[in-house]
């Protein structure tokens, strides 16, 4: 039996009226997996505080090393995914983090640290090569459109 993988956000309001949710690959499933444990902090979801990871512990530190924050974030990372991913296995997680300035013309220039995720890792299910890449500015959280 093929298993059906359902795109996020979820639509209750379609769900609750009979609506098809539109499906996605199992990649897709993934990444979107991945993108919900980067983007939530330990303790926003209240049926389980252990789900997601230490970045936003870090949002505003500029003091501490940012070789040490990496490496924080890093194993972090890893322990979420080897947690509440099972369907990827042999995960590796690189990280860089660097100044950027950010800006547009109402507000000006300012610099904003940047975050570059790039996690790879087999998939369970086919034993295919998987890849997973985003990118953060933190100070407070915003995403960069790609």
């Amino acid at each position: 039996m093929k298993q059906q993988f359902y795109t996020l956000p979820l639509n209750f309001a379609g769900v609750m009226q009979k609506k098809e949710h539109p499906t996605c690959t199992l990649q897709q499933s993934v990444a979107q997996h991945l993108h919900l444990i980067i983007t939530t902090a330990f303790g926003e979801l209240p049926a389980d505080e252990r789900f997601g990871c230490s970045i936003w512990d870090h949002d505003f530190d500029n003091i501490t090393s940012t070789h040490k924050i990496k490496e924080y974030i890093r194993q972090s990372l890893l322990s979420s995914i080897e947690r509440y991913e099972k369907r990827l296995f042999n995960v590796r997680i690189d990280l860089i983090i660097k100044q950027e300035e950010v800006g547009g013309s109402i507000h000006g220039c300012r610099v904003k640290k940047k975050i570059s995720i790039t996690i790879t890792g087999w998939l369970l299910a086919t034993n295919e090569k998987f890849m997973y890449e985003d990118s953060f500015f933190t100070g407070p959280l915003s995403y960069q459109l790609i």
